[in-house]
């Protein structure tokens, strides 16, 4: 058990609360108000962010009740409302102490003001003042209520049908990984230009190769991640060799189709140092691999997320 469970876990029973350790949330009532309680950012766990689903027949909150609210409760970040769903972020806090207190009084802080404000408990989607629970979505946290919920898990469970069956366009995956990595190319260019070597420009050479095929392919399987590969691989060269020739043309003159053509032969003969142009161009593949994991990774776990949808304190299907 990790350091942050171990935290979340006592946590929770300093609320009255209960955990769900696979997701990290915590979750339970509290003045007949359905709380959820998890960090956004997996980054940032003590930065955590209380979210219920409530509305009021004198409708939405609005700038001034958000910045006199957060002006006045000082362990408070922000507060926002999106549709019937509101969410506060608390200060980010190490220490346990500190946070239980933050987090206790946050929450009494918030429940009293909108229960000041006319806010009662409802279900987020369809807004009937009816017992809610928590649910655990591809695009977030939820607060539903039975019949919401029975529905968006028949439509979640369909699209993810949908696109499973869907095939791939691998002509399309290599239009979108062409135009993705010229994005990546342009990237590489301007900063070499600049006179540096930039990670960034290797991260988006990776995720907009990748994103593209995904884009235009349908789906990025391990074909298209191969192809997406060997796509950056070659723009990724092509990128610093435009560099260096856009260096020839400014220096000496003359077109930069040519100049692209002589960079070879500019290295050979000194006129270009060897170490200079080889230790560009590793450093560029280095930061194109940073930029590659992340995203394949980011992108598989997205994949295994489609069609879940899971209440909150129930196992992962």
């Amino acid at each position: 058990m990790s350091k942050a469970t171990k935290n979340y876990e006592e946590l929770a029973m300093a609320l009255g609360f209960r955990l769900d350790q696979e997701r990290k949330a915590l979750y339970g009532l509290r003045e007949g108000f359905e709380l959820l309680v998890y960090a956004e950012d997996e980054r940032y766990p003590y930065s955590l962010t209380v979210s219920l689903s409530a509305r009021s027949p004198m409708g939405a909150l609005g700038k001034e009740d958000y910045k006199l609210f957060v002006k006045n409760e000082k362990p408070v970040i922000s507060l926002v409302q999106e549709g019937n769903l509101i969410k506060m972020v608390l200060k980010n806090t190490a220490k346990q102490e500190q946070l239980r207190n933050n987090l206790n009084y946050g929450i009494g802080a918030l429940l009293n003001f909108l229960r000041s404000k006319g806010f009662a408990p409802c279900c987020q989607l369809c807004g009937q003042q009816m017992e809610t629970a928590g649910y655990d979505t591809k695009g977030g946290y939820m607060h539903l209520c039975p019949d919401c919920a029975g529905r968006m898990r028949q439509d979640v469970m369909m699209a993810a049908q949908q696109k499973k069956e869907k095939g791939e366009n691998l002509v399309g995956g290599l239009v979108g990984a062409l135009l993705g990595s010229i994005i990546g190319v342009v990237c590489i260019v301007i900063f070499g230009q600049m006179g540096r070597v930039a990670v960034a420009s290797g991260i988006v050479m990776a995720v907009c190769t990748l994103k593209g095929y995904e884009m235009l392919g349908g789906k990025l399987t391990k074909k298209g991640i191969v192809i997406g590969v060997l796509m950056m691989i070659v723009m990724t060269y092509i990128g610093d060799r435009i560099g260096w020739a856009i260096i020839i043309v400014r220096e000496l003159g003359g077109d930069i189709f040519s100049a692209f053509q002589m960079v070879p032969a500019f290295v050979q003969w000194g006129r270009i140092e060897s170490a200079n142009y080889w230790g560009n161009l590793v450093l560029l593949y280095v930061f194109t691999v940073i930029g590659a994991i992340p995203t394949c990774t980011s992108i598989v776990k997205d994949r295994k997320k489609e069609g879940e949808f899971g209440q909150i304190g129930s196992p992962r299907m």
